[in-house]
């Protein structure tokens, strides 16, 4: 984690009771590093090889954000529940499953 914010999920792991405090802290964090729009929309679809030069880039923009914004998720939350979620493909399921958990 690397800007001043995320002491905030650092300090505030993740431990399930207190998932509506870390819901809140992650999109605060999310939010500062304009990454928080990978929790709201579905992913891109690959674009085609002869897509747009601005297609691949919001692709790339978008696999790039995914990954930081799963490692957020992942890296503030307790130890047993990063083993529990380490196999999910995205922050979004992730997230799903969490909210299905304690929300």
């Amino acid at each position: 984690m690397t800007n001043s914010l995320t002491v905030i999920l650092e300090k505030n792991q993740l431990t399930g009771p207190n998932y509506v405090d870390w819901l809140r802290n992650v999109k605060i964090v999310l939010n500062s590093e304009d990454m928080d729009y990978v929790l709201e929309a579905s992913m891109p679809a690959l674009p085609a090889k002869d897509a747009s030069t601005e297609d691949h880039a919001i692709y790339k923009k978008w696999v790039t954000d995914e990954k930081k914004v799963r490692s957020y998720l992942m890296a503030s939350m307790s130890k047993a529940l990063q083993v529990h979620h380490e196999s999910m493909r995205d922050s979004r399921e992730v997230l799903l499953h969490l909210h299905e958990l304690y929300g």
